[in-house]
């Protein structure tokens, strides 16, 4: 992952500000996964989620729970998604567009 801009635009009007994180989050991010924390891709895609700090200029705190975790993503949904992505990896965007579209099709 790269050094994260501040503040992004998801090209639908809503913006995110992001946060990287650290190793005290990381261990409540392990804690709040509980058996999910096995899926290596259930936890990157976790840990994208986890860098929104703000949507729209409103904090959104780091969650606690997986079922924390998976109600931020609904709130970033589809088009916050790929530009949170973007931010992370922007010199692989297309590439982790594809991941995205495969974790999103494994979940489904």
């Amino acid at each position: 992952m790269t050094a994260l801009a501040g503040e992004i635009d998801s090209g639908d009007g809503r913006r995110f500000e992001l946060r990287e994180t650290n190793p005290g989050d990381m261990l409540d991010l392990l804690e709040a996964a509980g058996a999910a924390a096995a899926s290596e891709a259930w936890l990157r895609y976790a840990l994208l989620v986890c860098s929104v700090s703000a949507i729209d200029g409103k904090p959104v705190m780091m969650p606690r729970t997986k079922d924390g975790i998976r109600d931020l993503a609904c709130r970033i949904g589809n088009r916050g998604m790929e530009a949170v992505s973007q931010a992370h990896f922007p010199d692989d965007s297309a590439e982790q567009a594809d991941g995205l579209e495969e974790i999103q099709l494994a979940k489904n």
